[in-house]
């Protein structure tokens, strides 16, 4: 490895580091002034036991220093901007409580815990509890243990998916993240009825927005009637190999742990053109023909892609033209033969394209 890349790489190491140590500077003196650790938990997924003892939960918080009064940021529910000025708390004992079984761990870098915890629950929704010794009280969300005998998971893409927002314009980005409030969302005519007819009781919302948004999501999805399910975000600052995390990279991960940790399940993969979904997707496909039940792409239109992407066509069309503009390892992706897959402008669409044929393999009256 040459000096100069040694010296790319080693930036974003730097970076992670000193922003670790400002973390932990500012977390102990805001406790000197009363601020106190702060659990946040995000909705996760779990895997009943086929065998005694075989059964797991993947539990994911963040632990932030906040003032005794100000949960309600913590949570997600202040105006956008709020949710981003926050100091987290790295390095810090917690107590993980799933029914009667409590584990012990510690905050990483960033204030996250995302751990696979064993323990066998039945299958459906439970409660996780988070504690900080000294902190402020419990946070609570939930884990859904799935069955892997129900045989199909769904992954869902979020924004522009499910919910409208036109990103990554810079302006409507600042928006919708800085400003805009849960309930002045819109969500994607008729994805709310697609999502309910594909689940069979376990969906993944796996998105590339920051953690800070995750409160935000997990109300909107309930007010618009979305099914409930796991939240699976990524962080927006520096790791020790990358100045910025890949969103695409990070979707590709998250879906290739998934199969490995339910091998038995096929999957419902939904999303949107107005990032790399279907070249995301079309790989994943590829490399696990057999494991992908149906691809269902929402199209945008051409002046919902000038707004994301400042032409009339979608990012897979442009590095088509361009090769240099695709993600490593995405360009000229395309879905196998075989791997059903629809697209369409909205749910509706799609719940019409997925609907039974009773007249296939004849001609209509």
């Amino acid at each position: 490895m040459g000096e100069t890349e040694q010296q790319t790489r080693r930036g974003p190491s730097i970076a992670a580091s000193i922003e670790a140590a400002i973390e932990r500077r500012a977390a102990f003196w805001l406790a000197r002034e009363g601020w106190r650790p702060t659990p946040l938990v995000f909705d996760s997924y779990g895997r009943a036991a086929t065998t005694p003892g075989s059964g797991w939960v993947r539990v994911i918080t963040r632990v932030l220093v906040m003032p005794p009064t100000n949960r309600r940021s913590a949570e997600g529910r202040a105006r956008g901007w709020r949710r981003y000025i926050s100091v987290s708390a790295p390095d810090l004992a917690v107590r993980i409580r799933i029914g009667d079984v409590v584990h012990r761990t510690r905050t990483e870098p960033g204030g996250y815990v995302d751990v696979r915890l064993p323990v066998d629950l039945a299958p459906g929704r439970h409660e996780v509890s988070v504690e900080v010794p000294g902190g402020a009280a419990p946070g609570r969300g939930h884990v859904d243990v799935i069955d892997p005998s129900i045989g199909r998971g769904v992954v869902s893409d979020v924004d522009d998916t499910v919910m409208v927002t036109l990103l990554p314009s810079p302006l409507q980005a600042f928006w919708n993240t800085f400003v805009m409030q849960e309930w002045q969302r819109r969500p994607v005519p008729g994805m709310s009825t697609f999502l309910q007819r594909e689940t069979r009781g376990f969906v993944v919302y796996l998105s590339t927005g920051a953690w800070n948004y995750a409160p935000v999501i997990r109300d909107f999805l309930r007010r618009h009637d979305f099914p409930p399910g796991a939240l699976l975000m990524t962080d927006w600052g520096p790791s020790t190999q990358r100045w910025f995390r890949s969103g695409t990279e990070h979707k590709r991960t998250q879906l290739r742990r998934l199969r490995a940790e339910f091998p038995e399940l096929t999957w419902t993969l939904l999303g949107d053109d107005g990032q790399h979904d279907p070249a995301i997707y079309a790989e994943f496909a590829t490399e696990f023909p057999d494991d992908v039940a149906l691809i269902a792409i929402r199209t945008l239109t051409p002046p919902e892609h000038v707004l994301t992407a400042g032409l009339p066509m979608s990012p897979d069309e442009i590095a088509e033209v361009l090769p240099g503009l695709a993600p490593p390892g995405l360009g000229g992706v395309r879905i196998p033969r075989g791997v059903r897959h629809v697209s369409g402008g909205d749910g509706n669409a799609l719940v019409v394209k997925t609907l039974p044929r009773p007249w296939r393999g004849r001609r209509p009256d």
